[in-house]
């Protein structure tokens, strides 16, 4: 697994943020909506990615259609 760029520790170990236990650095995840690093055991999935929270999935793939929603309800 590649190291991110920005990463400069050199611990083959990283802890979950959602459950707080030390996993290798390659089963930790970084979500994609809000960059909190989690494993495996707290993924949760949603289409073909993993995010660290059910809010997380949400805002991913909803966040726009509230957007709108809001827009329209600005207008009348």
């Amino acid at each position: 697994m590649r190291r991110r760029e920005q990463d400069d520790d050199a611990s083959p170990y990283l802890f979950c943020e959602r459950c707080e236990q030390m996993s290798e650095r390659m089963l930790i995840q970084e979500c994609p909506f809000c960059f909190k690093d989690f494993c495996r055991a707290c993924a949760i999935r949603s289409a073909s990615l993993a995010f660290c929270s059910k809010a997380c999935a949400d805002a991913w793939f909803f966040a726009e259609a509230d957007e709108d929603e809001e827009e329209e309800k600005g207008e009348t």
